[in-house]
């Protein structure tokens, strides 16, 4: 079955209600405030990274053995300089304090979620790794596709993304990813979204 069906029949959901963490939408800001002067093109780009060649970033930036490496931030460097002391010599930006911990967890959820550069469209290396999680790591349920059901016991397969007071965000195997508020879902997968959310 189309998967866009299975998620209509199962959630009722007319259009998709949220996205990946991307790049272009949730990280670009983070580095425009924090890593702009000394890696852009339109600053100065130093040690070979110009956070504003989204292809660059994308094709020799992210990957398996790259700076950054999707669905496995622990070994991360892009994430794990930033996470340094500012007295280490590695400390990243060298020029700036640390960032916040609010957005070096979202450029850690970015990584752990496949490091997409623009969710609105994906490469084909992006999209296979939406759909199989295949990082190179250990396995994460975060990053699998899981089994959630409605209340009708209806069925799809979807990888958990976050998580609200009253919903949880899934993404389908075609990138796409969806708000589903908590009354549409079985006790079961409540109970698993709020697992998953590190919520009892």
């Amino acid at each position: 079955m189309n998967p866009r069906l299975a998620l209509t029949l199962l959630l009722t959901l007319p259009a998709p209600a949220a996205r990946a963490v991307d790049y272009v939408g949730d990280i670009l800001p983070i580095m425009k405030e924090h890593c702009w002067n000394c890696h852009s093109n339109e600053k100065e780009v130093k040690g070979n990274l110009a956070l504003d060649d989204f292809d660059e970033m994308r094709d020799y930036q992210v990957g398996k053995f790259s700076l950054i490496r999707p669905g496995n931030p622990a070994e991360s460097q892009f994430l794990e300089v930033m996470k340094l002391g500012e007295g280490d010599k590695d400390f990243m930006p060298r020029k700036g304090a640390a960032l916040p911990n609010e957005k070096l967890a979202l450029i850690e959820k970015w990584i752990a979620e496949g490091a997409v550069i623009d969710a609105e469209k994906p490469s084909e290396k992006e999209l296979a790794f939406l759909k199989d999680g295949s990082s190179g790591s250990a396995k994460d349920p975060k990053l699998e596709f899981l089994k959630w059901t409605n209340k009708e016991g209806k069925e799809i397969e979807a990888r958990f993304m976050r998580l609200s007071d009253t919903a949880v965000t899934l993404m389908m195997k075609n990138g796409k990813a969806y708000d589903v508020t908590f009354d549409k879902l079985s006790d079961e997968s409540v109970a698993l979204a709020k697992k998953l959310g590190g919520k009892p």
